[in-house]
């Protein structure tokens, strides 16, 4: 088994199994909803991981455009931020879960799959041992925005960081936490996941 495989059999699992569960098992009324006043929403959940991997996969993996700007994917789900809500207040969340168009932010998580797959099958395996070098971090954190205007700490964070362990925490186990996460918010809202 080689590591696109690896990948792809939690990855896989990750969108096909977990994601299309609470998208399948939550009313949208119920996934704007934050059911506790220091948690986040299955929503905000949804948005954020989706624009982490975006930006992780095609800013610190390879050098391509996030899809969020390729398919003016901030207008459609009507959410004026780039960055991936690191920091953000809960009144900030409170505005995303108002505001976001459920429908959309499912189109552009499953246009983000997508290209995750692509690269995984192109992916040189060779190009994972490469450090994340200080100067390109401080472009896509700060110039391309992916960072918050709180989030001050994530340089310093993926200074050092390899390619794979970008892949491997970016886009399999960050994601996992989040989808723990959402299970604990719909069990308090009082949705049953199977």
């Amino acid at each position: 088994m080689n590591v696109q495989q690896l990948f792809l059999q939690r990855y896989t699992v990750l969108y096909d199994f977990w994601l299309a569960g609470f998208w399948e098992a939550v009313p949208h009324d119920l996934m704007r909803q934050r059911p506790h006043p220091r948690v986040n929403s299955i929503a905000w959940n949804l948005w954020h991981l989706t624009r982490v991997e975006d930006a992780a996969m095609n800013r610190f993996i390879v050098d391509l455009p996030q899809v969020l700007d390729e398919g003016q994917w901030m207008s459609r789900m009507n959410v004026p931020w780039r960055h991936g809500g690191s920091e953000m207040t809960f009144a900030e969340v409170d505005e995303l879960n108002q505001r976001i168009d459920l429908q959309a932010l499912h189109d552009y998580a499953r246009a983000v799959h997508l290209r995750t797959c692509e690269i995984i099958a192109q992916l040189n395996m060779d190009s994972l041992d490469e450090t994340m070098k200080e100067d390109r971090l401080r472009v896509i954190l700060f110039d391309e925005g992916l960072a918050g205007p709180r989030a001050v700490g994530l340089l310093e964070n993926y200074i050092g960081w390899s390619r794979g362990k970008v892949l491997m925490n970016l886009a399999l186990t960050h994601p996992y936490q989040h989808v723990g996460e959402m299970g604990v918010i719909a069990s308090l809202l009082g949705v049953e996941m199977e």
